[in-house]
C-alpha cells in the first residue's frame, strides 16, 4: 500500500425516482466506501485511501431495483414506452479532476441479475453512464496514476503490420523503449563500477 498518496474522486450523478430512488453503492479496493439513496442530481467528493502500486479497482453501481420481487417492477410501462423508471446515471466521474466517464463506458455496464430477470438477459451491456438494472460499472487503475489513465484512454492495440514510422497504434507501447533504457543504464553502472575501483 501506498501511504498518504490519496486520490481524489469526484462524481456527478442524477437519480430517477419509481417505487422509492435508486441506490448508489461504491467499492474502491473491495470495501464499500458510500453506499447511499440518491435523490435527483448530486455531487459526491470521496478520498480514495490505501492505493496499491498496482490493479486498484474502483466499482460504481446500483442494487436496490425491483423486478417483480414482492410483486414490485421499479419500470412502469405504458403503450409498450417506459414512463416512470428507477435509474442512477453518471454525469461525469474523476480521479484527480481527470475525467474518467469514456474509460468506465468502454469497461461495460456489469448487470446483476436478480428477482424475475430471465437468465437470458445480457450481463454485459454497453452504456452511456446510465444504470438501468442492478450491476456496477468499474475501472482498474495503476501508479501513476495519470500515466495509467491516458493509457487507458488512448492507448490502442499495436498492429504489428504497419510499419515503424508510419503506425500510430505504437503511440503509448513503450515497452522495447524501457528494456533499451534499462540495458543502457546497466551499462552505464558497470562503467561508473569500473572507474571508481580504479580510483580508490
Amino acid at each position: 500500500m501506498i501511504k498518504n498518496n490519496n486520490i481524489n474522486l469526484s462524481l456527478e450523478i442524477q437519480g430517477t425516482e419509481c417505487n422509492g430512488w435508486p441506490n448508489l453503492v461504491i467499492e474502491f479496493n473491495k470495501k464499500v466506501i458510500h453506499n447511499n439513496l440518491i435523490e435527483d442530481y448530486k455531487t459526491i467528493n470521496l478520498e480514495l485511501s490505501d492505493i496499491k502500486e498496482n490493479n486498484n479497482e474502483l466499482v460504481l453501481g446500483m442494487n436496490n431495483k425491483k423486478f417483480g420481487k414482492d410483486r414490485i417492477w421499479d419500470t412502469i410501462s405504458k403503450d409498450n414506452k417506459i414512463i416512470k423508471d428507477k435509474t442512477l446515471k453518471i454525469i461525469d466521474c474523476k480521479l484527480d479532476d481527470v475525467s474518467i466517464i469514456d474509460i468506465l463506458n468502454k469497461n461495460l455496464f456489469r448487470i446483476n441479475l436478480v428477482d424475475q430477470q430471465p437468465s437470458y438477459y445480457p450481463t454485459k451491456v454497453y452504456s452511456n453512464g446510465c444504470m438501468n438494472y442492478n450491476g456496477y460499472f468499474f475501472i482498474s487503475f495503476d501508479l501513476p496514476l495519470y500515466n495509467s489513465i491516458t493509457n487507458q484512454k488512448f492507448k490502442k492495440e499495436k498492429n504489428k503490420s504497419l510499419s515503424y514510422f508510419s503506425n500510430y497504434t505504437a503511440i503509448f507501447h513503450y515497452n522495447d523503449e524501457i528494456e533499451y533504457i534499462k540495458k543502457i543504464e546497466k551499462k552505464l553502472e558497470d562503467i561508473h563500477e569500473r572507474f571508481s575501483n580504479k580510483h580508490s
